[in-house]
């Protein structure tokens, strides 16, 4: 009887298992902080890659470094983003000392690293910087070059 009693009273106290179920609460919880924390790193990677092209285009640009062409294959040499970035050259104004003018860096469509968060992060990433000429452009009155 007195084993009966026991055992009766130590029915609820077994915790087999109880770290699993835990476990099973808290992991979608955490897969998607960690998800998010690298897709917002490789956001923010992305984003700062496009800022760094777009300030090499529009140095090129200001200096007169040659033809719309070759001011874009430069252009892609320093971005580390694989393929898809356009950037585009546009004079404001005319093409001689002190003008204006505008060079864009768009990258469309932004690969998502994980694709966990689907329809959440930017469809494009675009960086736009004004510059003065410092030389007379020769590279027309723009054009667009596309990444290969």
């Amino acid at each position: 009887m007195r084993t009966l009693l026991k055992k009766l009273r130590n029915r609820g106290k077994d915790e087999r298992g109880a770290a699993l179920v835990e476990f099973a609460i808290i992991m979608p919880l955490l897969l998607t902080l960690v998800l998010g924390i690298v897709e917002f790193g490789w956001l923010l990677s992305n984003d700062l890659d496009i800022r760094h092209g777009a300030r090499e285009a529009a140095r090129q640009a200001a200096v007169n470094a040659g033809s719309v062409a070759t001011m874009g294959a430069t252009t892609c040499d320093s971005m580390n983003l694989a393929t898809g970035e356009v950037i585009t050259f546009t004079q404001i104004g005319g093409s001689g000392i002190g003008s204006e003018a505008e060079v864009k860096v768009r990258l469309d469509p932004f690969n998502s690293l994980t694709s966990f968060f689907g329809g959440l992060m930017p469809a494009d990433r675009e960086q736009v910087v004004r510059i003065r000429l410092e030389q007379p452009a020769t590279w027309a009155s723009g054009g667009t070059y596309t990444c290969p």
